[in-house]
């Protein structure tokens, strides 16, 4: 027997080796434990209509097809550009891994002549996700819900969907949080939802003292530290919260789309990369869509106007 190329010299019947080489076979094969599985296409002619066409499965296309989808009566349509995420994804080490691969759109920003002068060409890598779960499957997992005051100014603007308590009231839908040690914190536990589809939670970590000590002087001087980032209405220094757990990553498609893929009235295509959407002259309202794939695919004509006014005809709350 031999090890890495050099002579072993303890004797051997052959058994160890081989149960060795099925441990390393096991452990090999069990990176497809990280994954979901892959998602199963469907077969749509040419022509078939639908309510709803969702252009992009990304992490807002994720969310829609599972909101939509609530309706019985409603056909709708994912379209993604790219394939299922790779087991690399799942990973929350590994998400440069995926940079610059066939899951990411490879796009770069491009030089003004002002900033990223010391970099070459002017221009940097900017990562999006080309797949289900889109950029939730390559981003830094951080989950950071922004100060009060941005989505105040937005309102103040006119856009009155985007009140702070309607943003609050949305994300706490959303929510799972599952810090267990922070949960003890009246205030945290108040602020987040507990029985939303996508897990909030804090990377473990048994090696912190450069962060500790970062963090320590960030307090020195004034930035005082905090034990949760978004309670504290992002003012002031901590540890972030992550779309993380179990030592894997929570991605959009993983939260929102695959527990509903069962649905009959959801259908997902991979790999259809939207070319042209379909606008009628007289209305201005969309009617269908084309992609790589499959030429031509439409929405019924709706009479009473954009599609939005469909939910009008049910008891549907939007947010």
């Amino acid at each position: 027997m031999s090890c890495y190329n050099t002579p072993c010299e303890i004797p051997t019947t052959g058994g160890f080796p081989n149960t060795f080489a099925s441990a390393v076979q096991f452990f090999a094969a069990s990176q497809c434990l990280l994954t979901e599985g892959i998602v199963k296409e469907d077969y749509i002619p040419s022509n078939t209509k639908f309510d709803f066409i969702i252009v992009g499965g990304g992490s807002a296309g994720s969310v829609l097809a599972n909101r939509l989808s609530e309706i019985k009566e409603w056909k709708i349509l994912l379209l993604e550009a790219g394939d299922d995420p790779p087991v690399e994804s799942n990973v929350p080490a590994l998400d440069k891994s995926v940079f610059r691969t066939q899951y990411d759109w490879k796009y770069l920003t491009t030089g003004d002549a002002e900033i990223d002068q010391a970099v070459i060409n002017n221009s940097i890598n900017w990562p999006r996700g080309k797949m289900l779960g889109g950029s939730s499957n390559l981003n830094a997992m951080i989950y950071i819900e922004g100060n009060d005051q941005d989505y105040q100014r937005w309102y103040d603007a006119g856009n009155l969907e985007w009140s702070v308590q309607d943003v609050r009231r949305c994300f706490k839908k959303g929510q799972s949080y599952q810090n267990e040690r922070l949960l003890q914190n009246p205030k945290i536990t108040e602020h987040y939802g507990h029985n939303g589809p996508l897990i909030i939670n804090t990377f473990n970590s048994t090696y912190r003292i450069v962060a500790d000590k970062i963090l320590k002087s960030w307090n020195d001087i004034g930035i005082k530290n905090v034990p949760d980032l978004n309670t504290a209405n992002v003012l002031g220094s901590g540890i972030v919260s992550v779309t993380a757990a179990y030592g894997e990553r929570q991605s959009s498609n993983k939260a929102y789309l695959n527990p509903v893929l069962h649905r009959k009235n959801l259908k997902v295509l991979k790999n259809s990369f939207v070319t042209k959407i379909l606008i009628r002259r007289s209305s201005k309202v969309a009617y269908g869509v084309e992609s790589t794939d499959i030429q031509t695919l439409t929405l019924p004509l709706v009479p009473s106007g954009p599609l939005a006014n469909r939910y009008d005809d049910y008891d549907v709350p939007v947010g």
